[in-house]
């Protein structure tokens, strides 16, 4: 028996983890997204070096998907441990391409990772999201997930301070 890569077809894009050949347009979009919006408190774009470095903290316990279509890589997601030291509580990270906005990506992405979290033993996937990302809090909590606290002026962007709104969701009972 031949064994398959696990990917989820939607209407017009499938979502499968990520490759090395993943990397450059996974970084593009989220480039666009540091330089274009307050989806991220980053406000400096990932270099190659950096990017390359991003790519192999990857461990036993992180996951990295994308969503592709006929074009390439148009969203990815990722899971990693919020803490190093064994909590069992993982960070997700989703951003999509936005010409490809509204098209269920996020949310397919997003039920992805909460399943792999589960997989992989986490009892509580969470997230940060800057507060002004209104589509971003959206996309958490149409998946279940509760708004748990918020950072006042956590970071500093397009001349402005920026508050970070804490997402949860517990993965057992």
């Amino acid at each position: 028996m031949v064994a398959v890569a696990r990917t989820k077809t939607k209407p017009g894009y499938s979502v499968r983890g990520a490759t090395q050949d993943d990397l450059r347009p996974i970084m593009g979009i989220y480039n666009w997204a540091v330089n274009q919006t307050f989806a991220t408190i980053d406000s400096e774009p990932l270099d190659a070096e950096e990017a390359q470095h991003w790519w192999e903290m990857h461990g036993k316990r992180s996951k990295l998907l994308v969503a592709t279509d006929d074009t390439g890589v148009i969203g990815w997601a990722r899971l990693l441990p919020w803490k190093q030291r064994g909590f069992d509580v993982v960070e997700c990270l989703v951003y999509v391409d936005p010409v490809h906005h509204g098209r269920g990506i996020g949310a397919a992405l997003l039920k992805e990772l909460t399943a792999d979290a589960r997989g992989l033993g986490y009892r509580t996937i969470v997230a940060t999201v800057a507060t002004d990302n209104r589509a971003g809090l959206a996309l958490f909590t149409k998946q279940g997930f509760g708004v748990v606290g918020t950072i006042r002026n956590a970071a500093h962007k397009f001349d402005r301070w920026m508050d970070i709104t804490l997402v949860q969701k517990e993965l057992e009972g």
